[in-house]
């Protein structure tokens, strides 16, 4: 059953979404999962996403919903919007930003990014590995 926790747009909330979904996850899955590192680099860009690019960062807030079964967990991180393009940019050398979801692309199996009913932009991935 997926679990969510809501936290405040704040840059300083990144860290404990990476923690937040640690703990989820073990708390779903108590042997662990051998993707927890590259799972917790795609919460920290999906959050820090939510707090620079959507309404979570003035003053809003985004949910983090972590669904952990055998084999597979599966990230989603929802926000005000707008919602910031999930299109590939390519970043030069030298910037700072723009490579979140490149990265997302790169360790997670799947993603992508939706739009829910009530409007708010949710985006998301999923991590396998056999069990």
């Amino acid at each position: 059953m997926p679990k969510t926790v809501t936290l405040p747009g704040l840059r300083s909330m990144v860290p404990l979404a990476r923690r937040a979904a640690h703990a989820l996850i073990v708390d779903a899955l108590p042997e662990g999962t051998p993707r927890d590192a590259d799972i917790q680099l795609v919460v920290s860009e999906l959050a820090g996403n939510a707090v620079l690019h959507s309404a979570a960062g003035d003053g809003g807030a985004f949910d983090l919903v972590i669904d952990a079964t055998a084999g597979c967990v599966r990230v989603e991180v929802a926000d005000p919007g707008p919602a910031a393009s999930s299109s590939r940019r390519d970043a030069d050398g030298h910037d700072e930003y723009q490579r979140g979801l490149v990265i997302v692309a790169e360790f997670a199996d799947k993603w992508g990014q939706d739009k829910a009913a009530d409007g708010r932009s949710v985006r998301w991935a999923e991590f396998r590995w056999t069990a």
